[in-house]
């Protein structure tokens, strides 16, 4: 048994589920449902998982406000769930229930799991990971690992999150709390806590000529294509609420470094962005500010959330919670899989419900393949109606206009509309 402090990572999201009281601590359960190949069996699958877990300490974790404590690999029961037929979306169904119930992690392992099979042979193992123990790059990273054990390979952690802890203790980035203590007098209240327990919502729409937009400027303008699409996001938004700036919390992956790059563990943090529009300024000068914004936050985003809020506090600007934003922005790298040519993502909106009521009231998400696929989840209060997918459809709008270079300056750049809402 070792124990040891956490790591920024682990600390900024136990920190980020303060504002989600007791009741609702199962939004960070992450749902992964990962595929058999044909003539694996039960005792295969079984043996991979826990081979993942001997492997990886983070999952053999339990967090407190303060320490980790890693145990000894211990072998337990995994459920056998029968599903109806051998779809990725029965799976989700099932998994849905094991996910309702939040993980204890203070005294519990960080994960619960099940083989799900149809007629007794297992076609997935579906496991839900509390976010402290693993970010969405983790769980890609596991997935691999679960394949290849089952291909016959072997697997080895290079690092683990205890390592990371105590590097971090020994060495902090001296720029980083610094850096936020001079943001936080920038940023609005509106876009701090929202305060907003309404129901939340998501509209989606999966673009091919925005991603083409988006790559086409990414080159033009020598960025990235993740920046383009905050920026124009951003001023969507800043439309939205008729506001000169709005701040905008992105999650950063924080795998910069090689030494940690292939950890299992959640190395997300907030960095927050605030960006200024200005209609007269010219929309590549835009798109190349909010780039270098970005990245700025970015080479920050490592830090002792703890440290800055007692520093905020010294500074005479206390915060019960320097995690509680109002918007989210979360590119998700790429897309599971690419919707069917018949998938009204494809020309129209698809509208998803949450059971979420807490935390920030605006995310948007994104994630690419041949297209983009852009989520704009809201709250009732925030975006009342229909007015998530008006948004999600002026940022497919925006991309392309942009893209035309016809527009001159911010205040002649359209986002009108390309589909129907």
């Amino acid at each position: 048994m070792r124990t040891g402090p956490l790591t920024y990572g682990q600390t900024s999201v136990l920190r980020s589920l303060r504002v989600h009281g007791p009741e609702h601590q199962a939004v960070a359960n992450l749902v992964s449902v990962w595929a058999v190949p044909i003539g694996a069996s039960m005792a295969q699958v079984l043996d991979a998982w826990f081979r993942l877990v001997e492997a990886h300490e983070s999952l053999r974790t339990t967090f407190d406000d303060r320490v980790q404590t890693v145990h000894p690999l211990r072998i337990s029961t995994i459920p056998v769930v029968e599903l109806p037929d051998d779809s990725a979306v029965s799976a989700h169904q099932a998994a849905a229930e094991y996910a309702a119930t939040p993980l204890a992690v203070d005294r519990d392992l960080p994960w619960r799991a099940f083989v799900a099979a149809v007629d007794g042979e297992p076609v997935y193992l579906v496991t839900i990971v509390h976010h402290v123990a693993a970010d969405n790059e983790a769980l890609r990273l596991l997935e691999a690992q679960f394949d290849r054990l089952l291909a016959g390979e072997s697997i080895c952690a290079t690092c683990q999150p205890l390592d990371l802890a105590v590097a971090q203790q020994a060495d902090p980035p001296a720029h980083s709390v610094p850096h936020w203590t001079k943001v936080w007098a920038t940023v609005a209240r509106q876009d701090r806590h929202p305060d907003d327990n309404t129901e939340r919502r998501r509209a989606s729409l999966y673009s091919v000529p925005g991603l083409a937009a988006a790559r086409n400027l990414s080159e033009r303008l020598r960025v990235s294509v993740q920046s383009v699409l905050f920026g124009i996001s951003a001023l969507a938004i800043a439309r939205q609420e008729n506001r000169e700036q709005v701040t905008f919390a992105l999650m950063a992956a924080n795998r910069l470094d090689d030494r940690w790059a292939g950890m299992i563990s959640s190395l997300n943090q907030y960095a927050p962005v605030v960006v200024t529009i200005d209609e007269s300024t010219p929309v590549d000068e835009f798109l190349r500010g909010t780039y270098l914004r970005c990245m700025n936050a970015y080479l920050n985003a490592c830090y002792d959330i703890d440290l800055l809020e007692q520093q905020l506090a010294e500074l005479g600007t206390p915060e019960s919670d320097p995690t509680a934003f109002a918007k989210h922005f979360n590119f998700l790298g790429a897309v599971e899989t690419e919707p069917a040519p018949t998938s009204p993502l494809l020309s129209g909106i698809v509208w998803r419900s949450s059971t979420q009521r807490t935390g920030p009231n605006l995310h948007v998400a994104m994630a690419v393949g041949e297209g983009v696929l852009i989520g704009v989840g809201a709250s009732r209060r925030y975006l009342e109606g229909e007015l998530p997918a008006t948004v999600a459809a002026a940022i497919e709008g925006g991309l392309v206009e942009a893209s035309d270079g016809v527009s001159e300056s911010l205040g002649r750049l359209s986002l009108r509309p390309i589909r129907q809402i």
